[in-house]
């Protein structure tokens, strides 16, 4: 077991600040090899399945557990957490040398939401800033949303900003859209809101933005070619939904909306159930996937 930690530690002594991305579970690290090497992100995954973790493209990975499992958790996340517990000081050497902690997963499983429970507590003990993006399963794993939904207050708690992708939100929008899809979606959404926040909160007014949306959860759902009208409605409704006293939601968009009255129609709808104009903040340019993430400011 200590030659296998030792084999995927890659240790830079000069690394210190910046963001680590750590991809939790064998959807955070599925998620992780999408978003690919960007320039001043460090990438770590940590996973107990010991062949999905070697086949993560991260330039750092870790092994969770004692040695005794190298095969996942079986969707057991009591266990997540107690193996992960086990590789806390190594998670902890890289987590000291960050300002900004990203966690990923897909909730559900038991690797992915224990390792974002644990993880996280540990995130915000550093200090650090401590942003969570996850994906919750359809309401057709019944067991898995469960247990993600059930996980959600605690990972709230120890958490700055949550993001959360839901798939049925997608199917709301577009029933035509099937499981296997909407995950790509999803992990293809958290990919680009995950550009899209860092070009904001590195931006001229980032320290400001980050305090507006802390510990506030966002909820995401536009891809190119959806309806418009439905998504709006559809984002509305869950905005209200969990947070009926909302002020002024801001709209981020990464990516362009497309020019055909898009932005207006979905102003209107925003106006009349909220009561309140929405703001739009532009992000950088998308990969053919037009995002438009909605936050909450109470």
């Amino acid at each position: 077991m200590l030659k296998f930690f030792k084999f995927f530690k890659k240790r830079e002594e000069n690394a210190a600040g910046g963001t680590l991305v750590i991809g939790c579970g064998g959807g955070g690290c599925n998620i992780v090899n999408r978003l690919g090497r960007i320039s001043g992100v460090e990438l770590l995954t940590v996973n107990t399945d010991q062949k999905g973790l070697v086949r993560s493209r991260a330039n750092r990975r870790i092994l969770l557990g004692d040695g005794t499992i190298t095969s996942g958790c079986g969707g057991n996340v009591e266990m997540g957490v107690r193996l992960t517990k086990f590789a806390s000081d190594l998670i902890e050497e890289h987590i000291k040398r960050h300002t900004t902690i990203v966690l990923m997963a897909g909730l559900g499983g038991g690797t992915g939401t224990g390792a974002v429970k644990v993880i996280s507590e540990m995130a915000k003990r550093n200090g650090s800033r401590v942003i969570v993006m996850v994906t919750l399963p359809m309401s057709f794993e019944a067991g898995r949303r469960k247990a993600a939904l059930g996980a959600l207050s605690d990972i709230k708690r120890s958490s700055d900003i949550v993001l959360i992708l839901d798939g049925d939100r997608l199917t709301e929008i577009d029933p035509a859209i099937g499981a296997r899809e909407a995950l790509s979606i999803l992990d293809q959404m958290i990919c680009e809101s995950f550009l899209c926040l860092t070009e904001m909160l590195e931006g001229e007014n980032g320290e400001s933005m980050y305090k507006a949306m802390t510990n506030r959860t966002m909820t995401a759902s536009f891809a190119e070619g959806m309806n418009v009208e439905k998504v709006a409605n559809t984002l509305a409704n869950g905005i209200m939904a969990g947070y009926p006293s909302v002020s002024q939601p801001v709209i981020f968009v990464r990516g362009n909306i497309p020019q055909n009255g898009s932005e207006e129609i979905i102003r209107d709808i925003i106006s009349e159930k909220t009561g309140t104009e929405p703001t739009f903040v532009q992000g950088p340019g998308g990969t053919g996937m037009n995002l438009v993430m909605f936050v909450p400011i109470q």
